[in-house]
């Protein structure tokens, strides 16, 4: 078995590990921001002001990828 292989198969990264969330990892996450603040907000507008706030995706996803000219 491979370091962080587990008897079903699966892989566990440690806790110190630097492997970036997958791309689609992240848009699920912000999509379950997205479908609550639907759920409990009265308005799109109010709805979109929540997901802003707490959504973190594009964040993560920029920081783990930074352009040449961002470096």
């Amino acid at each position: 078995m491979a370091p962080g292989e587990q008897q079903d198969g699966t892989i566990e990264e440690p806790e110190n590990s630097t492997v970036d969330d997958w791309f689609g990892q992240n848009v699920a996450r912000d999509q379950e921001v997205a479908d609550r603040a639907v759920a409990e907000t009265d308005s799109p507008e109010e709805a979109e002001e929540q997901f802003e706030a707490e959504a973190e995706g594009e964040e993560k996803y920029e920081a783990g990828h930074p352009r040449p000219d961002d470096a």
